[in-house]
């Protein structure tokens, strides 16, 4: 579909037609690289496993979690775990567990009153001073000046 649409628009040279068939050419490679990226991944259980981890994450975002605890009660081992959840996602199960709090962080900062500190305990870091350091180092701004442009 997207080869046919880039034919057309190719026929049709129009203003901006290098633009939109850069788009489609990317397209079509991001699909590409999808595709044979997660060919490996079609185990469905696999799939389940992974999926149900992320969905563990997500309702405990605001606690901390046990990686091994996850694997265990998921009926798999955690060498295993992290190998698969790793190839599923692109992260480690603690760095998207981190990546998880970093999007829900900024969510909070950009869309609620509530004071950064308020969010860094809320999240559950360690401490007000390392969500600070986390932040900064991750969006390369503080979460005041994140929210700041934000508005």
């Amino acid at each position: 579909d997207l080869y046919s649409t880039a034919i057309k628009v190719a026929k049709e040279d129009k203003k901006s037609t290098q633009q939109f068939l850069s788009g489609i050419v990317l397209n079509i490679l991001g699909s590409v690289l999808y595709l044979s990226g997660n060919k490996a991944l079609d185990s469905k259980e696999t799939t389940q496993i992974i999926e149900r981890a992320k969905v563990i994450m997500i309702e405990n975002i605001h606690k901390e979690i046990d990686i091994r605890e996850i694997a265990s009660n998921l009926g798999t081992s955690y060498s295993w775990f992290r190998k698969e959840f790793k190839e599923y996602t692109g992260f480690a199960p603690s760095q998207y567990f981190q990546e998880l709090k970093l999007k829900r962080a900024k969510e909070l900062i950009t869309e609620t009153n509530l004071s950064i500190k308020e969010i860094s305990f809320q999240l559950n870091f360690s401490s007000y001073e390392y969500f600070l350091s986390f932040f900064k180092k991750r969006v390369g701004q503080t979460p005041l000046e994140y929210r700041n442009m934000g508005k």
